[in-house]
C-alpha cells in the first residue's frame, strides 16, 4: 500500500489543518492543500474521546486585538504586530493608551456561555512599559465572578485574585483563570491594563505610554487551558474527529447541514423542557464533553410514564438522539408522547430492546466512560408532537410505579430533520444549525490524470439510510457535464459514474452490505474503466472516454450533500493495474 501511495499525485490523510484549510501530504509544498468551508460551528470527538467544539477556542480574531469584535474602553488601544509572539511570528499586539486616563482602561470580547458550564480563559502577556497584566470576566453570564487575577509579568507570579501564570519563554507568560457561568447568557472576557504599580482602579493614573504586549486570546470549555488554537471568524474549521473512545488516527468529518430543533439541549432543568412525573437535577456528573454538566432525571412516585420532552413540529424522517448513562436504572426510552410510540434501550447489554411502529433505525452506541448515544428516527408521523425521552424501570416497563429516587444521567439531546443522527449540535435559548462541510481544490489539472488515473477514497460509512443521494467524492471541470464521481444512494448503495460533455461513459453500482469502513477506487482510461471496493472488483467497462478535469471535491459537491468520515483521499495520474487496485482497496 505504501509503495502505491508513492505513485500518487495527491494524498490527503487528515492530520494537519487550520481555519479554511486541510493540508495535503502530497504534494507537501501547499499546492495540494484543500480549501474547507462550513459557515458555522460544529463538534467533533477529540483524541481523548470527548465531544468538543471545533475549534475549541470560543473567541474570534484571537491574534487581532484591533478587530471590531473587541470592545475598547477608556482610551485603550491595540496596535497590531508590534513584537515577536510566543510562536516566533511578528503577530503580537501592543495594548496601551491613546491618551492619559484615570478610569479602568480595558478591552473585551463578548460571547455566549452556558449556565453551569466550566470555562477556562487564557491570554499570553509580555511586559513592555508596564510590568502587570490583568484578566477579568463580566456580563450576565459571569455577574458573580470577583476573583479577577493580576499578574506580575516581571517576576512571573499571580499578584492577586485566582489564576495561573506559566513562563513560555522570551518574556512571555500564559495567564489563565477558570470560572463557572452563572447562567446561559452573554459574558465578556476582558484584558485590563493596570497602572505602573499593578493597580487597576478608578483612582489610578494611566500614562499615555503605558502598555503591555498580548497575543493568543482564548476561552475553552473545561477547568484547564487547552492548547492555544488561533482563530479569525471561527467558521471554516475542519473537524478532525476520532472514533468514539478517542485514540488512533483521525478522520475528516464531512456532514450535511442539520439543525437541532430542541432548545436547551444540555439544560434539562430549564422550563423549556416539560417534565412529566420526573424531576431534573442539574450538573450531577461528568458528561461526554469531560466537564461536570450532565443532569440526572429521577422518577416520582406516580404510576405512569416518567418523561421529559418538548413540543415541536416534525415530519417523517426526524431523528431523536441523546447521550445517556445508567444510574439506578439501566434502561431508557425515546418517546413520541403524542402518538404513544417508544424505542427501549438496554444500557447494560448495549442493545435495542424494542421499537414501536412509529420509529425505525434505532441505534445505541458506546461513547466511553459509561455513556451511550441512543437514537431513533420517526416513521411516517408529522405535525406538532411532544417528542422526548422516558425512564424505563428494571422490569423493562415504560409506564410504572416510580420510587421517587431512581433515574439515569442525561446530556446532549438533539432532534433533527434527518434519517440518521449527525454530530451533536448544542443549543441554549434557540435552535442551532450546523452548515454542511465542504472540502475542495480548484485549478489542479496538473494533479489529476487527464487521460488516465485512479480516484481513491477511504471512508467510514455510518448509515445506509438517507433522504437522497449523498456525495462522496467527485473530480470535475467545475460543473456536472465533465465529471467523475462516487456517491452513496438513499438506500445504501454506491454509484460511480463518468460523464464527458453530459454523456455517461460508464456506470458502476454496488450495494453496501453494512455500515463500516470502505476503501473505493475508480480507475479510468479510455475504454478501460473499473470500480474496486474493499479489495474486490465491483465492475469493469471497456468503452468510453475520459473528461478533462481541474477540480476535486470531497463531501458536499455537484451531486448532493456530504456523507461520512474521510480517512484518506488520493489521486493517481496513471491507471493502476487491477491487481494494484485490489491491493489498494483491501481493508
Amino acid at each position: 500500500m505504501s509503495d502505491l501511495l508513492n505513485q500518487a499525485s495527491l494524498v490527503v490523510i487528515p492530520s494537519g489543518y487550520k481555519e479554511d484549510t486541510v493540508y495535503s501530504v502530497v504534494p507537501s509544498d501547499g499546492s495540494g492543500d484543500l480549501s474547507f468551508t462550513r459557515a458555522s460551528n460544529g463538534t467533533r470527538i477529540n483524541s481523548a474521546g470527548l465531544v468538543e467544539d471545533c475549534p475549541w477556542n470560543l473567541l474570534e480574531y484571537s491574534e487581532d486585538f484591533n478587530n471590531a469584535v473587541y470592545n475598547k474602553y477608556n482610551n485603550i488601544t491595540a496596535t497590531a504586530d508590534q513584537t515577536s509572539a510566543p510562536n516566533g511570528t511578528n503577530t503580537a499586539d501592543k495594548i496601551g493608551l491613546s491618551t492619559a486616563s484615570t478610569t479602568f482602561p480595558n478591552l473585551a470580547q463578548d460571547a455566549q456561555y452556558i449556565g453551569g458550564q466550566v470555562y477556562t480563559f487564557s491570554v499570553y502577556f509580555k511586559k513592555n512599559t508596564v510590568n502587570f497584566g490583568k484578566i477579568r470576566l463580566g456580563g450576565t453570564a459571569f455577574a458573580s465572578i470577583t476573583n479577577s487575577p493580576i499578574f506580575n509579568l516581571n517576576t512571573g507570579v499571580v499578584v492577586s485574585g485566582t489564576g495561573t501564570i506559566e513562563n513560555v519563554g522570551n518574556g512571555w507568560y500564559r495567564c489563565t483563570m477558570t470560572a463557572v457561568a452563572d447562567t446561559s447568557a452573554a459574558g465578556g472576557f476582558a484584558i485590563d491594563l493596570p497602572d505602573s504599580t499593578g493597580v487597576w482602579s478608578g483612582s489610578s493614573v494611566y500614562n499615555v505610554n503605558d502598555s503591555i504586549f498580548a497575543w493568543g486570546y482564548q476561552a475553552n470549555i473545561g477547568s484547564t487551558a487547552k492548547p492555544y488554537f488561533p482563530t479569525t471568524d471561527r467558521l471554516n474549521v475542519p473537524r478532525l474527529t476520532y472514533q468514539n473512545g478517542g485514540g488512533g488516527c483521525p478522520s475528516l468529518l464531512l456532514e450535511k447541514q442539520s439543525t437541532n430543533l430542541l432548545t436547551y439541549s444540555e439544560q434539562f432543568d430549564n422550563a423549556g423542557w416539560t417534565k412529566y412525573n420526573a424531576t431534573i437535577t442539574a450538573n450531577t456528573t461528568t458528561s461526554p464533553d469531560g466537564t461536570q454538566n450532565a443532569d440526572k432525571c429521577l422518577d416520582n412516585t406516580n404510576n405512569d410514564y416518567h418523561s421529559f420532552y418538548q413540543s415541536i413540529s416534525i415530519s417523517a424522517d426526524t431523528t431523536l438522539s441523546i447521550y445517556v448513562k445508567a444510574a439506578e436504572y439501566s434502561k431508557f426510552a425515546i418517546s413520541n408522547a403524542s402518538d404513544g410510540g417508544d424505542v427501549l434501550f438496554n444500557l447494560s447489554t448495549v442493545a435495542v430492546i424494542s421499537t414501536s411502529a412509529n420509529f425505525k433505525n434505532a441505534k445505541i452506541e458506546s461513547v466511553g466512560n459509561g455513556w451511550y448515544r441512543v437514537s431513533a428516527t420517526t416513521n411516517g408521523t408529522s405535525g406538532g408532537k411532544a417528542m422526548g425521552y422516558s425512564l424505563v424501570n428494571d422490569a423493562g416497563a415504560i409506564s410504572f410505579l416510580g420510587t421517587g429516587s431512581k433515574g439515569v444521567f442525561i446530556w446532549g439531546a438533539q432532534i433533527e430533520q434527518s434519517s440518521y443522527p449527525t454530530s451533536y449540535i448544542p443549543t441554549t435559548s434557540a435552535t442551532a444549525t450546523r452548515v454542511a462541510d465542504a472540502c475542495s481544490k480548484t485549478g489542479i489539472s496538473s494533479l489529476i490524470g487527464q487521460t488516465e488515473g485512479v480516484i481513491f477514497w477511504d471512508i467510514e460509512v455510518e448509515t445506509l439510510s438517507a433522504s437522497g443521494n449523498e456525495n462522496i467524492l467527485n473530480v470535475d471541470s467545475g460543473s456536472f457535464g465533465n465529471t467523475m464521481y462516487l456517491i452513496k444512494t438513499a438506500t445504501g448503495g454506491v454509484v460511480a459514474e463518468i460523464y464527458v460533455s453530459n454523456v455517461a461513459q460508464c456506470l458502476f453500482s454496488y450495494s453496501l452490505p453494512s455500515v463500516g469502513r470502505y476503501k473505493m477506487a475508480l480507475a479510468y482510461k479510455a475504454n478501460d474503466f473499473a470500480l474496486y471496493v474493499n479489495g474486490v472488483s465491483r465492475g469493469t467497462d471497456s468503452s468510453g472516454s475520459v473528461p478533462t478535469c481541474s477540480r476535486l471535491q470531497l463531501g458536499n459537491g455537484v451531486l448532493g450533500p456530504s456523507d461520512g468520515k474521510t480517512n484518506q483521499a488520493v489521486l493517481f495520474k496513471t491507471r493502476l493495474t487491477n491487481a494494484e487496485l485490489a491491493s489498494l482497496t483491501t481493508i
